[in-house]
């Protein structure tokens, strides 16, 4: 593969540098046990939040119906990990389906029943995959500590354009940010980035999906990542000279189920991305986790990009697809300059079937070393962190080194 790029690409702990040309040496992206990603930001003064990245939110019947049991809520899948979810400054999710309130199969209004699984409105016909999940979802997101979800993925269209608008509605209502999808009735030229506000930082987050499953999208009310590449990085360039928005993250919904790699196309996709001035990718759909990369651009910006956060809740099967994370992407903000990525981190999760939830994963030891998991294998394994330790990741330099001004971090 040929791809015309500049800069200085590094991949866990390999480094290849690339003057104005063609770069013919694409390194694997898996990262072998004790790699670490640091970041020359992660040594400088300067104001400092922590953005918590999870991946998909996919309610299947099961845990519809555990959810909307009396006394059951959304929220308790993920109770135990509420502590990190919430002590992050930002909170981000993929939303893996409508929120739509009495909207049946097809798109079409119906009776609304209330707070319960019926197999219609609220979870789906056996055999179907065309989710809606009952509103009462949003608050328990909230509550939990999610500040934005992306509603750009391949079920953003299950229950069409009232599906698409009542959605929209439920996550206006509930306060939960949102990006990736519009109403039917959105104003001409309105963007597509949202602005969200962390501790005096203003971070925009981008959504975007491969497709909505061949479901209609008459009224192009969803963000496609590659027939509109063009719109998404005028998007990302737009934010990014915007001088009140401090960071640009891009969330493309992209890649292949079940693929522990990502696809080169997407690759270069997202190298582009950094360079057009955003400050992170991080990717959903493959429901496994994949590889991370630190990406240097010729202005001088080191950039940091997730392929695949895997599932954060589901009721898929393999030991993959039961492993996910809570992604941990700290920003500091320098002098009178943009956020830049100055650490990152990964709390490994794992997803419990049967009477569902998902809890921080175990790590064990042998000989004295940390042993992971095929899956968190492909991650930088030196920026593993465990949950009540969120806000101590790695760096290149001695804590002790570290500028006072800095503060206490809460």
């Amino acid at each position: 593969m040929v791809l015309k790029w500049r800069g200085v690409l590094k991949v866990a702990n390999l480094s290849v540098s690339v003057v104005a040309g063609t770069l013919c040496f694409a390194p694997a992206l898996a990262a072998s046990q004790g790699a670490t990603l640091t970041f020359r930001a992660g040594c400088s003064g300067g104001e400092r939040i922590v953005v918590g990245v999870v991946g998909d939110l996919l309610f299947h019947n099961s845990l519809q119906r555990q959810a909307l049991a009396s006394g059951g809520s959304y929220k308790q899948f993920w109770q135990s990990l509420s502590p990190a979810l919430e002590g992050a400054d930002l909170t981000y999710g993929n939303l893996e389906g409508a929120v739509a309130q009495g909207v049946g199969i097809g798109g079409r209004a119906r009776r609304d029943p209330g707070r319960k699984w019926d197999g219609r409105v609220y979870g789906t016909p056996r055999g179907s995959l065309l989710f809606n999940y009952h509103p009462s979802l949003i608050g328990d997101l909230k509550e939990t500590g999610f500040d934005v979800v992306s509603t750009a993925n391949n079920h953003a269209a299950d229950r069409g354009a009232l599906g698409f608008d009542r959605t929209i509605d439920a996550l206006g209502s509930g306060g939960v940010a949102f990006s990736g999808t519009r109403r039917r009735d959105a104003a001409p030229g309105q963007r597509w980035a949202v602005k969200t506000k962390a501790r005096g930082f203003t971070v925009a987050f981008i959504a975007c999906t491969y497709s909505t499953n061949g479901m209609p999208d008459r009224e192009k009310q969803a963000l496609n990542c590659y027939s509109s590449r063009d719109e998404i990085f005028e998007e990302i360039r737009w934010n990014a000279q915007d001088p009140d928005v401090d960071a640009v993250i891009l969330t493309p919904h992209w890649g292949v189920e079940k693929s522990s790699a990502p696809k080169q196309s997407d690759r270069a996709y997202a190298r582009a991305a950094i360079a057009a001035g955003a400050t992170a990718v991080v990717g959903t759909h493959p429901h496994v986790l994949q590889g991370w990369e630190k990406v240097a651009t010729t202005d001088g910006r080191e950039g940091l990009v997730i392929y695949s956060t895997g599932n954060f809740i589901s009721n898929q099967v393999s030991d993959d697809q039961r492993t996910g994370i809570i992604g941990l992407i700290e920003l500091t903000r320098m002098s009178s300059t943009k956020a830049e990525v100055s650490a990152v981190g990964f709390i490994p999760t794992w997803v419990t079937r049967g009477r569902h939830r998902v809890d921080e994963m175990k790590v064990g030891m042998r000989n004295g070393a940390l042993r992971f998991s095929a899956p968190l294998r492909r991650l930088p394994t030196g920026n593993y962190v465990r949950a009540r330790e969120y806000r101590n990741l790695v760096r290149s330099c001695p804590i002790a080194a570290r500028d006072s001004s800095l503060g206490v971090l809460k």
